[in-house]
């Protein structure tokens, strides 16, 4: 009996997935700008592998399209997103970017060392082109810091 009961037991912790699920933090408007590098309106199109120079490190990363710099300076018509590193399983804390996404990208330098490799490492960075009020409230936001820096 206690055979069957133990049995029973293991087989539920291994056959139960192990789900973790991710929560972040909401973050006001001036605690996303001032955290912000670049603030560009763009369309996500898709994602590739690279391999950082420095590291070494393979990394997936998105690829947006910028229609406009709001904020900060880009020498290209395109950016790289760093999502997650290559060969990682997902993890609860990924974020997962769709093809065609358009809006408002809030993102943070991904490494000192790096300069043309980006993060959106939390969900409020990027902002549908749909939810106008959130954009224009953040533009505003961001014309406010820039009067004062």
């Amino acid at each position: 009996m206690k055979l069957n009961k133990m049995i029973i037991v293991l087989l539920s912790i291994l056959l139960t997935p192990a789900i973790a699920l991710a929560s972040w933090v909401k973050l006001s408007p001036e605690e996303l700008v001032g955290q912000s590098k670049l603030a560009v309106i763009g369309e996500f199109i898709g994602t590739t592998r690279i391999a950082t120079i420095d590291s070494g490190k393979n990394l997936i990363v998105g690829v947006i399209k910028v229609e406009t710099v709001l904020a900060g300076a880009i020498q290209d018509d395109f950016l790289l997103i760093a999502i997650r590193r290559a060969g990682v399983p997902l993890v609860s804390s990924t974020i997962d970017f769709k093809k065609g996404q358009t809006g408002l990208w809030l993102l943070k330098q991904y490494s000192a060392d790096n300069t043309a490799l980006y993060s959106a490492s939390h969900p409020q960075q990027f902002t549908s082109s749909s939810d106008t009020d959130t954009i224009n409230h953040l533009k505003k936001t961001l014309a406010q810091l820039k009067k004062y820096n």
